[in-house]
């Protein structure tokens, strides 16, 4: 199995516990996910992270952390939920730093596909 392949699986393993949560959350959720590639691209990932912890009033986004941070587990033990994942995006070393950002984005494009074909959320429907 390729590394797109691992990372598109367990995106789509993730989704279900999205799946038979209140139309808000998968709402949420979506529009999240699907602003996250950007939000990395735009701001970096350690920002973005931050952002997206930040929305607290939406619990369901720490769900969206909590699953990227399992993507990234793979390759890097210390980062066991999504609180851990913005730690280290904090205090790593650059080299390990640019290498976060390269897997969370290609990590957070699967989320956002899938968010469109398997929520069923169209980009821009999550929005307030």
């Amino acid at each position: 199995m390729t590394l797109q392949q691992q990372r598109a699986a367990l995106a789509f393993d993730q989704l279900g516990a999205v799946r038979g949560r209140p139309e808000e959350d998968r709402l949420h959720y979506a529009g999240m996910a699907q602003k996250l590639p950007v939000l990395i691209r735009s701001a970096g990932l350690c920002q973005a992270l931050h952002f997206v912890r930040s929305r607290q009033d939406r619990p369901v986004l720490g769900l969206l952390l909590d699953h990227l941070a399992a993507q990234l587990r793979r390759t890097d033990p210390a980062i066991a939920d999504g609180a851990a994942l913005c730690e280290r995006a904090r205090r790593v070393d650059l080299a390990h730093y640019l290498w976060m950002t390269r897997e969370a984005l290609a990590c957070a494009e699967w989320y956002a596909r899938l968010s469109q074909s398997e929520l069923g959320v169209e980009r821009g429907a999550g929005e307030r």
